[in-house]
C-alpha cells in the first residue's frame, strides 16, 4: 500500500505542476486581488443565501430579490477576471474528469 500512496502522491504533484492547474491558480488569484470581482462574489453568495433562507422557510421570494440576484449573475457574466476563472475551472474540471476516467477505466469496477 504504500507504494500506491507513494504514486497518488506523485499523481499529485504532475497535476499540481500541469498547466491548466498553475494556470486555474492565476486566475484564482487574480480573482481574490481584485476588489470588485471579490465583491460581486460577497454580494452573490449573500442573495443566494437570502433567497434559500426565505424558500427554506416556505416564505414568499420577492421579484425585487429575484431581480436583484440576476443583476448580480448579470455583472458576474461580464466581469473579465470572473469569466476567465470559470474557464479555467471548467479546463481544471475537464482534465480531473480524464484522470478519474483512467483509473476507473483501469480499475474496471462494476458501475
Amino acid at each position: 500500500m504504500e507504494q500506491l500512496i507513494e504514486m497518488a502522491s506523485n499523481l499529485g504533484l504532475r497535476i499540481a505542476a500541469h498547466e491548466r492547474t498553475i494556470l486555474l491558480k492565476e486566475a484564482q488569484k487574480a480573482v481574490n486581488e481584485d476588489a470588485e470581482a471579490g465583491g460581486l462574489i460577497k454580494q452573490y453568495q449573500q442573495q443566494a443565501v437570502k433567497i434559500g433562507q426565505l424558500e427554506q422557510e416556505q416564505k414568499p421570494v420577492e421579484v425585487a430579490d429575484k431581480q436583484k440576484l440576476r443583476e448580480i449573475e448579470q455583472k458576474i457574466s461580464t466581469n473579465e477576471k470572473l469569466k476567465e476563472l470559470t474557464h479555467r475551472q471548467v479546463n481544471f474540471v475537464e482534465m480531473m474528469h480524464k484522470v478519474k476516467q483512467t483509473l476507473d477505466d483501469k480499475l474496471q469496477l462494476e458501475q
